[in-house]
């Protein structure tokens, strides 16, 4: 006799969970279409990792990399190929995007899901490529200890 087993899997974090990751992906795929995703169960990029080339208007596109670590998985880190000159980075090139100290209404929570995350990097990629012309960040700042702080001291994603 064959034993039956579930189609879901609820192993580790919500992206171990077909029904939860579904959910946080809906729609990113259908709007950025070179986005791809896979999970790693161990090794230094254990997690849920998603790579795009990000189109950034009237600017070079930008291979992206965001990475869900097992250890903390619902706190993105954002990587962007490119310049990295920029007052929104920190010392590991990692996008700082939103100050993590905010009240969740004023920043990207895992909730808010794959798609809404995208757009934000999208905005943030043409923020920095303005800010790298003309010296003018188009849109809100929020101040954080230096740019060379990481963001585990920082507290960002």
């Amino acid at each position: 006799m064959t034993q039956w087993k579930s189609p879901w899997r609820y192993g580790g974090p919500w992206y171990g969970n077909d029904v939860q990751r579904v959910r946080f992906e809906r729609g990113a795929k259908r709007h950025f279409p070179t986005l791809t995703g896979v999970t790693r169960t161990s090794g230094a990029n254990a997690g849920r990792s998603y790579k795009i080339v990000m189109a950034v208007p009237n600017y070079e596109p930008r291979h992206v990399e965001i990475l869900f670590p097992k250890r903390t998985p619902s706190t993105p880190q954002i990587t962007a190929d490119g310049p990295t000159d920029s007052p929104h980075r920190y010392d590991t090139h990692q996008l700082c995007i939103w100050y993590p100290g905010d009240p969740e209404e004023h920043r990207w929570v895992l909730s808010d899901g794959l798609l809404m995350l995208l757009g934000l990097i999208a905005v943030h990629l043409f923020r920095e490529a303005w800010w790298r012309e003309t010296g003018e960040w188009p849109g809100p700042e929020a101040g954080h200890p230096s740019v060379e702080a990481s963001p585990a001291r920082a507290g960002a994603p």
